[in-house]
């Protein structure tokens, strides 16, 4: 839930990837532990040097986005500024997703075309973490669901991510997009994120 107890579509926590302290449920806490030291070991093996482990139980921050069609809004914003587009559509469409989706967005997606924007854009909702770790492109590791399905979780940087919407803030503001929109608000929730994160070098946990 968002910090005014609204309904949300994608949940936020800057935390501990695991949930329990050894002295809460011990069983629970070795699960967990067995779970995210063997995600650590993939991460190292992608060049990402992280600890995941010694703050278990931890969490110090929670948001949330009461609508998904602006984090995509919000991205289409991103892609379509950096090729210097006319946004007008963009921001007349509003933060909805439609089924016919932005081709300047899934060609990011699709590693088609390249962007400054990488960390944003590529967030695409659950299981979805930033690192407190700086690294140039975003990773996906292939792991399998509860009903035994391959399914994917993304991995960016907190560090790339802030910088990113550092960049990005003043140049929506200057192509005329409102901070009252949804798409700018949930540019300042991500970014409240990803400087709680580094602050207390823990993950953000998207679901």
């Amino acid at each position: 839930m968002s910090d005014f107890d609204q309904p949300t579509e994608l949940d936020l926590a800057v935390g501990s990837m695991i949930t329990v302290r050894p002295d809460e449920d011990r069983a629970a806490y070795e699960e967990e532990y067995e779970s995210v030291s063997a995600v650590q070991d993939q991460l190292r093996d992608e060049g990402i040097d992280i600890d995941l482990l010694s703050q278990p139980g931890t969490q110090v921050w929670e948001g949330g986005l009461a609508n998904m069609g602006a984090l995509y809004q919000l991205s289409r914003l991103a892609a379509h500024l950096e090729r210097g587009d006319d946004i007008s559509d963009v921001l007349e469409d509003g933060p909805v997703i439609y089924e016919d989706l932005d081709r300047a967005v899934t060609d990011i997606w699709d590693e088609l075309a390249s962007t400054r924007f990488r960390h944003l854009i590529n967030l695409q909702g659950i299981n979805s973490y930033y690192l407190p770790a700086d690294f140039d492109k975003p990773v996906w590791l292939n792991f399998e669901n509860e009903d035994g399905e391959e399914d994917s979780a993304f991995f960016g940087s907190t560090y790339r991510l802030q910088a990113e919407l550092t960049e990005l803030a003043p140049m929506l503001l200057k192509a005329g997009v409102s901070q009252n929109t949804e798409a700018f608000r949930c540019l300042e929730l991500l970014r409240t994120a990803a400087t709680t994160s580094i602050e207390h070098g823990l993950p953000i946990i998207v679901w």
